[in-house]
């Protein structure tokens, strides 16, 4: 036989065998892949790249996601961003948000749903220095009053409502992404979120007895935190990627969670700001976990007494219309993501 004709009898075997390899690799499981190309997805944050999302950003490092076929990128946010306007519109598949906003956004006709409560509380406060006085929010009245306009106003506006406080009365700014005109005195009041803005504020070296703190709690506004959540579109004819997108991210979460120093040191990999602080994310961690896995309830299962209780309490504040949780949210995704 020919040396020609030895390679090509030797090269076809080798074909042969190689498909015989991939169908046995493929005949393993539907997320080899081996088997099918990747599909290429975003996630918008609402805010920048911190500790506050390493669930996402350990399931990206660790490979979570392309192990159920998806080529994910995490776009930070900002408070000049609207993840719910960018999902809507399709230019990301999946996006973050506080629940009681994404419900003041559904009302108003945006096409989007929950699909895993990330979040199971918030966090979100209002801090004021003593010395201003400022004790309860009736003290807002002609103060100058920060707060995250565009996704993050529903529970300062359902507050105000709640005290029969008109916003006429009060000087609201938009507070941007930084604490710094509150710590200047540019602010009298100032949104805080427990893992962030007021650990930064404590860094900044004025001590807890230096702050009177109004919580969203304590006036019956405990909202439920970050939720994951889709366009309508993408959860009605790509319901799979929903559960493969869910099933990685709450795999990143748990892992955060479990390992909250290696998930900071992940975070800061896709810091491409460089301004992050370690110490101050690995607090932010600690606090995050406490949001995100609470007693009695699976990580990023939504409960649909709490958002009958805040659809009904925004109701009686600022949403103009009927609202039943199922235009809200759906546990369909989060059920089979946690099929064994």
């Amino acid at each position: 036989m020919r040396r020609s004709s030895l390679k090509k009898v030797v090269w076809h075997s080798f074909a042969i065998i190689l498909v015989v390899v991939l169908v046995g690799v493929c005949a393993l499981g539907p997320t080899t892949l081996a088997c099918r190309s990747l599909q290429k997805v975003s996630i918008q944050l609402q805010w920048f790249t911190q500790a506050q999302f390493a669930g996402y950003y350990v399931a990206l490092d660790k490979g979570w996601y392309r192990d159920e076929g998806i080529d994910l990128t995490i776009k930070p946010g900002g408070p000049a961003l609207s993840p719910v306007d960018l999902v809507a519109s399709g230019k990301s598949q999946f996006g973050t948000g506080l629940l009681a906003d994404l419900c003041v956004a559904i009302q108003k006709g945006k096409e989007v749903i929950s699909i895993g409560q990330i979040q199971q509380k918030n966090g979100l406060l209002l801090i004021a220095k003593k010395a201003s006085g400022i004790e309860q929010p009736k003290d807002f009245v002609g103060k100058r009053v920060g707060v995250w306009l565009g996704s993050w106003e529903a529970q300062f506006d359902v507050l105000m409502a709640n005290e029969g406080i008109s916003l006429d009365d009060v000087e609201v700014i938009s507070q941007g992404g930084s604490i710094g005109p509150f710590l200047e005195g540019n602010l009298d009041v100032a949104s805080a979120m427990i893992y962030n803005e007021y650990q930064t504020v404590l860094e900044s070296g004025l001590k807890a007895e230096d702050l009177n703190v109004i919580d969203y709690a304590d006036y019956g506004l405990g909202f439920p935190g970050d939720t994951l959540f889709t366009s309508r579109k993408v959860a009605e004819q790509q319901p799979d990627l929903c559960v493969r997108m869910l099933r990685a991210s709450l795999k990143g979460w748990q892992y955060a969670i479990d390992n909250p120093e290696e998930a900071v040191d992940i975070v800061l990999k896709y810091d491409e700001s460089g301004v992050l602080n370690r110490q101050h994310q690995i607090s932010m961690m600690k606090e995050i976990s406490k949001l995100v896995q609470i007693s009695g309830r699976d990580i990023g299962y939504t409960d649909r007494t709490t958002v009958r209780q805040t659809i009904y309490i925004l109701r009686q504040g600022i949403l103009g219309g009927m609202l039943q949780p199922e235009d809200v949210y759906t546990n369909d995704f989060w059920n089979q993501a946690n099929e064994k």
